[in-house]
């Protein structure tokens, strides 16, 4: 298991601690070590519930636990169910939104309302939790579960639960700037850390009310890496532009353009890149038959000529001397 927190101060925290069954083993052996970790970097904060037998002795995944001061993400993936045996009387004020990834995680009753709250791959659910409550997940899980304390967002959810879809345009500047901070956290200071937790509060109001302040210096970088997560999954479209990012987005194209002029690369000029790397490792890709012309027309070149001289430009090679080279 890897556990590298940075403490900031009292009550502070920051980092990361991350468990893998592959690595580590199956059941108690990965289990404990990560429940461990957690009671003594956030349990004072968030403690756990008690999980059922069958999820110690039996786990078989990957678990990653991001901690931003009061602020906690949890990624779940797993290959074994998850189940609490025993939820305790711990009295809270948080807020957590649950997003699907694969699979499902049940939250019984989570309002004393009479129905249970399931959280399916590609939805989100949210809302301010008092009490602990039980859950259950597929045999199949990935999740991630965010926690934030009660006075942060708890005026927009008091009696509120939202649920929708994890595809909405604002889901998905939520989820690209979360992977960017999972990625970074080792490295960021005290105010790094600070300003992160913030942007991950401003995003998570801009799920509730389905609107972002594009002026909020907290929203540029994440809806950069959600331009180009967007991007990334339409090279081969031939409507693939700035213009319908930002309309997928609910942005506007300026709005979108700023965002692009803090970082070294504009949009367009990502997309280019892209598409020449997708081409370039087609080409590569062992008892490939791609013709040029193939490779151009895939990755909505204007013409041969047209990527073969952006080709070179990039790779001081043409396609066919790219695609000689040796693996």
């Amino acid at each position: 298991m890897s556990s590298r927190p940075r403490f900031l101060g009292p009550g502070g925290r920051m980092g990361t601690f991350t468990v893998d069954a592959g690595s580590t083993g199956t059941g108690r052996r990965t289990w404990e070590p990560f429940i461990d970790t957690w009671n003594d970097r956030m349990g004072d904060l968030y403690p756990l519930p008690e999980f059922s037998a069958s999820t110690v002795e039996g786990f078989r995944g990957t678990m990653r636990s991001v901690a931003l001061q009061d602020t906690a993400v949890n990624e779940l993936w797993a290959s074994s169910p998850v189940s609490t045996r025993a939820v305790g009387a711990h009295e809270h004020d948080q807020v957590r939104l649950y997003v699907g990834l694969r699979g499902a995680v049940t939250l019984r009753d989570p309002h004393d309302q009479g129905g249970d709250a399931r959280v399916s791959a590609g939805t989100y659910f949210l809302h301010h939790c008092t009490v602990e409550n039980h859950f259950h997940t597929t045999p199949v899980i990935g999740t991630r579960i965010f926690i934030f304390p009660g006075d942060a967002l708890r005026a927009l959810v008091a009696g509120r639960p939202r649920a929708g879809r994890a595809t909405s345009p604002a889901a998905q500047i939520l989820m690209a700037h979360t992977s960017t901070v999972q990625q970074v956290v080792g490295g960021l200071s005290p105010a790094g850390a600070q300003a992160s937790r913030n942007a991950l509060l401003e995003l998570v109001k801009g799920l509730l009310l389905d609107a972002f302040d594009d002026r909020e210096p907290a929203f540029t970088p994440a809806l950069a890496q959600a331009a180009r997560n967007l991007a990334d999954t339409r090279l081969t479209d031939a409507e693939l532009s700035p213009a319908a990012i930002a309309a997928h987005l609910h942005v506007s194209v300026r709005t979108l353009q700023r965002a692009f002029a803090e970082t070294d690369e504009p949009l367009s000029a990502y997309i280019r890149r892209r598409r020449l790397e997708e081409a370039a490792a087609a080409l590569l890709a062992p008892g490939s038959r791609l013709s040029v012309t193939e490779a151009a027309a895939r990755w909505q070149f204007t013409d041969s000529s047209h990527f073969i001289r952006s080709f070179k430009k990039h790779y001081h090679a043409t396609p066919a001397q790219f695609a000689r080279r040796p693996a």
